[in-house]
C-alpha cells in the first residue's frame, strides 16, 4: 500500500534544488537525494497561485456542504417507504443534523475560518452525515437501503474534496468508528452480514482513497507545471532584458552604443521639432589615441577609454545620453541645452580630462578634442546636427586639447607632456 500510495502521489514534492540535488550519507557513504519542501509551501510563496489553491478548496467545501444540507432531508422519502413507523423520528434526527451543517455552511460562506480551513468544515459536515446514518443503521431492520447512503459521504469526500488525501482518510476512519459503534446495537448480526457490510464499506473506502490520491497527484503536477512555467517565463524575461540592454550598450565602457545613440538622437530631434525645443550634441575624441596604445598597449588604451567614459557619465545630467560611437570617439546628447551651455559643458570636460590618470599613465597624458553643435525646432535633424558637430570636432583636432563650437575659436592649449616611464 505504501508503494501504491507513493506511485499515486508521485510529484507531491518538488525535486531537490538543482544547486544541490544529492547529499551524502556519512554512515553508508552513498549519495542521497535531499528532501524538498511540499508543493503547498512553494505555492504559498506565490500569492496568485496560493489564492487559487485556497479558492478551489473553499469552492469544493461549499459544494460538499450544500449537497449535504440539501440531499440529507430528501432521504425522508426512503424512510417513509422502508420504515414508515420510524419516519417521523428519523426526520427529527435529520433536521437536528441540519443545524450544525448549516452553521458550518455559514462559516464557510461568511467567516474567516471558512477561507482558512474549508477542508475541516467539509469533514465536519460529512462526519455529521455519517453519524446520522450510523445511528439509523442500528435501529432499522433493512440495512441494505441505508448502507449505500453511508458510502455516499465517503465517495463524496474522495471525489470532491480539494485538499490533501489525509482528509478523506480521516473521514474513512471516522466512518469505520461510527459503523463499529452502530454494529454494537445491531440485532441478529450474522457472519454473512458482517462480511457483506465490511466488503461494501471497505470497497468504498479504498475507491475513495485511491480517487483522492490520484486527483491530488494530478493537482500537484499541475501546480508544479505552472510554477516551472512561471519560473521559465521569469528567466526568459531576465534574459530578454539582458539582451535588450546588451544590444544598446557598449561592452567596454558600459556607455550606450551607436545603435542606441542613433535611436535616441532621432527621437530627441523629433521632439525638438514638434515642441520648438533646443538640443545640443558634443562629439568627443581622445587625442593621440594611437600613441596611447603604443605606449601602454591596448589594455592601457581601454583603461583610458573607460576613464573618459566615467568622466562624461559623471558630469552630465540625468536626462542626457553618453555613447561610444566607435573606436576612441564618444558623444554626449544634451536635450534642452543651447550652444552656450553645451560649450561650457564641453570646456569643463576638456579641463577635467587633464586630471585623469589611470594606472601607469603620467600626469596630463590624456586630453580631449570636442566638437559642439546645437539646433532648435525645425532645424533639429540628426544628420545635419551630427555633420555640424563633426565639423567643429575637426576644427578642435587641428590644435588638440580644444573645444570647437560655432562662434568660438578653438584656441590651442598647452601640449601634453607625458611623464617619463621607468626604465626596464
Amino acid at each position: 500500500m505504501e508503494r501504491l500510495e507513493a506511485v499515486l502521489r508521485r510529484g507531491d514534492v518538488l525535486p531537490a534544488a538543482a544547486s544541490s540535488p544529492v547529499g551524502h550519507d556519512v554512515r553508508t557513504g552513498k549519495g542521497v537525494r535531499n528532501s524538498a519542501p511540499p508543493v503547498t509551501q512553494l505555492a504559498a510563496a506565490h500569492p496568485g497561485l496560493a489564492g487559487e489553491v485556497v479558492a478551489t478548496g473553499r469552492t469544493a467545501g461549499l459544494l460538499i456542504c450544500w449537497m449535504s444540507v440539501v440531499l440529507v432531508p430528501t432521504w425522508t422519502a426512503v424512510d417513509h417507504l422502508v420504515v414508515p413507523e420510524l419516519a417521523g423520528e428519523f426526520l427529527v434526527v435529520r433536521l437536528l443534523g441540519e443545524i450544525p451543517m448549516l452553521l458550518a455552511l455559514a462559516a464557510m460562506w461568511r467567516w474567516p475560518v471558512g477561507r482558512r480551513r474549508p477542508e475541516g468544515l467539509a469533514l465536519f459536515v460529512l462526519a455529521v452525515v455519517q453519524l446520522e446514518i450510523a445511528w439509523m443503521l442500528a435501529v432499522v431492520p433493512d440495512r441494505e437501503y441505508y448502507l449505500p447512503g453511508f458510502t455516499l459521504a465517503i465517495f463524496g469526500s474522495g471525489c470532491f474534496m480539494a485538499a490533501r488525501p489525509r482528509w478523506t482518510g480521516a473521514l474513512v476512519g471516522l466512518s469505520w468508528a461510527f459503523l463499529g459503534l452502530s454494529m454494537l446495537g445491531w440485532q441478529d448480526l450474522g457472519a454473512a452480514d458482517l462480511v457483506a457490510v465490511t466488503m461494501v464499506i471497505g470497497t468504498a473506502s479504498v475507491i475513495a482513497m485511491l480517487t483522492h490520491l490520484r486527483r491530488h497527484a494530478l493537482q500537484v503536477r499541475e501546480i508544479l507545471t505552472r510554477l516551472r512555467l512561471e519560473r521559465e517565463q521569469q528567466r526568459t524575461g531576465v534574459l530578454l532584458a539582458q539582451l535588450e540592454r546588451l544590444s544598446h550598450e557598449d561592452p567596454l565602457t558600459g556607455l550606450a552604443n551607436r545603435r542606441r545613440w542613433d535611436a535616441e538622437l532621432a527621437a530627441a530631434c523629433t521632439r525638438a521639432r514638434a515642441r520648438g525645443e533646443v538640443l545640443s550634441v558634443v562629439l568627443v575624441d581622445l587625442d593621440h589615441f594611437k600613441d596611447v596604445n603604443d605606449r601602454h598597449g591596448h589594455a592601457g588604451g581601454d583603461d583610458a577609454l573607460r576613464a573618459v567614459a566615467g568622466l562624461l557619465s559623471a558630469r552630465v545630467r540625468g536626462g542626457d545620453l553618453v555613447a561610444r560611437l566607435g573606436g576612441d570617439e564618444l558623444a554626449v546628447l544634451l536635450p534642452d541645452a543651447d550652444a552656450g551651455r553645451a560649450a561650457e559643458i564641453a570646456e569643463q570636460l576638456r579641463r577635467e580630462a587633464r586630471t585623469l590618470r589611470p594606472d601607469g599613465f603620467g600626469a596630463e597624458e590624456i586630453s580631449l578634442s570636442l566638437g559642439v553643435a546645437a539646433a532648435r525646432g525645425g532645424d533639429a535633424y540628426p544628420l545635419e546636427l551630427m555633420s555640424r558637430a563633426d565639423e567643429q570636432l575637426y576644427r578642435a583636432k587641428q590644435t588638440r586639447n580644444a573645444v570647437g563650437a560655432a562662434g568660438r575659436r578653438a584656441a590651442p592649449q598647452p601640449a601634453a607632456r607625458p611623464e617619463p616611464q621607468p626604465a626596464g
